[in-house]
């Protein structure tokens, strides 16, 4: 197995490369720069984030771009299930739009900065991908997932609307009707059913680390390709959105801030985290 150079750039965030990759001198025809960006759990199990998390992502990415020709994106133990939930409930009731609003910028902030790096990005996705971890998740270009791994929109269960460009990325893929499906009636998908409605391009098995070796090998082979191809090609297939997805983001950020600020979100949070049926009204 490779051996990594560690960067650490938050408590919960390190940026690894395998040594001499970053170079171009690993000495594999296949190899080119590689860089994997791995959020940590910290003291959760479902690796949630918080606003300094997703700034340390965002500035990552934005400062991997110039010297690196393929980024994985990679959750420990579990990719994401998306906001720490317990840090929303913990504010004051009337400073939650604030709180969520403040996410939201963040998380809009990381989900550019994947769009306008300039070669591939890979999720490799273990455990759950829900909520805004799902929105990361579809954000990049390339996703690979365990065969044991599971994505859920979430959004719904708790009383608030999708952010993270997940409604933007669905609709482009699966079309607004089975998008609107899986908005209204969130149920977990499999990784063999992600790969059916397009939302990944393949699946693996074997332990977590063999799966991220795996990955990491496909990102060293498109790493060794034509650079400036990949990246005029990425810029191609964004046209035919990018210039919605701003307004798109900001639309989020309005939506979920209004929601959050309602008796609806107050039970849909509380009953997630009391582990009950919400009682909606």
């Amino acid at each position: 197995m490779a051996e990594y150079e560690v960067e650490r750039v938050h408590e919960e965030v390190r940026i690894e490369r395998p040594d001499g990759s970053d170079r171009g001198d690993a000495g594999d025809e296949r190899s080119g720069r590689v860089a994997r960006l791995v959020m940590e759990r910290g003291d959760g199990s479902l690796n949630v984030f918080r606003p300094p998390k997703l700034e340390a992502m965002a500035a990552a990415v934005e400062a991997l771009a110039d010297d690196v020709d393929c980024l994985v994106v990679y959750g420990e133990g579990e990719f994401s299930a998306g906001a720490d939930l317990e840090f929303i409930r913990e504010a004051p009731v009337e400073m939650r739009p604030v709180t969520i609003d403040t996410i939201a910028a963040a998380s809009s902030r990381y989900i550019r900065a994947v769009r306008e790096f300039p070669g591939p990005v890979i999720s490799a996705v273990t455990g759950i991908a829900a909520g805004g971890g799902l929105g990361f998740m579809l954000a990049s270009d390339l996703n690979y997932l365990h065969e044991s791994a599971t994505l859920d929109t979430a959004f719904a269960r708790i009383g608030l609307t999708p952010d993270n460009a997940i409604s933007f990325f669905l609709v482009k893929t699966v079309g607004p009707y089975k998008a609107r499906e899986l908005l209204f009636d969130p149920e977990p998908i499999d990784a063999a059913e992600a790969v059916d409605l397009g939302f990944a391009n393949a699946t693996y098995g074997g332990s977590a680390d063999d799966f991220l070796e795996t990955v990491t090998d496909r990102a060293r082979e498109l790493a060794a390709g034509p650079t400036a191809v990949h990246a005029e090609t990425k810029t191609l297939v964004d046209a035919s959105y990018e210039g919605r997805l701003s307004q798109h983001l900001e639309q989020e950020r309005t939506a979920i801030k209004r929601m959050s600020g309602t008796d609806t979100f107050d039970e849909g949070l509380s009953a997630f985290l009391d582990r009950r049926e919400p009682e909606w009204h």
